[in-house]
């Protein structure tokens, strides 16, 4: 199982609401983002999945949660249609790519989430506080 994260534990971490700072090299941030979605175009379904995942209890989810949301099914398309998204918003951010070795589209969610492989092909997501920030300040949450 692999496990991206940058920081120790992402579910119990306390965050100030005024985040200046990169906390890694492919995370932004809140203004980075704002700009970055301000700037963009944004389906319905992109939006349905970012309002999904910041909403989720602890802004937990998974790949076949995303998928469900925009009304498909498995992981591998809700974590590539995510990924999709995340290479937008990160390109728009000047934000580079996150190095692992996961596939690209998988690579690029870490922009906008911690991820953890589970035992299947799945991932679970934790979205960073600062994507969130930016969704309510952009809002779109």
């Amino acid at each position: 199982m692999l496990n991206m994260t940058h920081r120790d534990n992402p579910v119990t971490r306390a965050y100030s609401t005024q985040i200046t700072h990169r906390t890694g090299p492919h995370i932004g941030r809140v203004d980075d983002y704002v700009r970055a979605l301000k700037s963009i175009e944004i389906s319905s379904c992109e939006r349905d999945m970012l309002r999904a995942h910041a909403k989720a209890p602890g802004r937990e989810i998974t790949g076949n949660q995303l998928a469900n949301t925009i009304g498909h099914f498995g992981a591998r398309i809700g974590n590539k249609k995510y990924g999709k998204l995340a290479r937008k918003i990160a390109a728009a951010a000047e934000l580079p790519t996150c190095k692992s070795d996961v596939s690209d589209y998988l690579a690029a969610v870490f922009t906008l989430a911690d991820g953890a492989q589970q035992n299947s092909e799945d991932w679970h997501w934790v979205m960073h506080e600062e994507v969130v920030e930016a969704l309510k300040k952009t809002r779109i949450v």
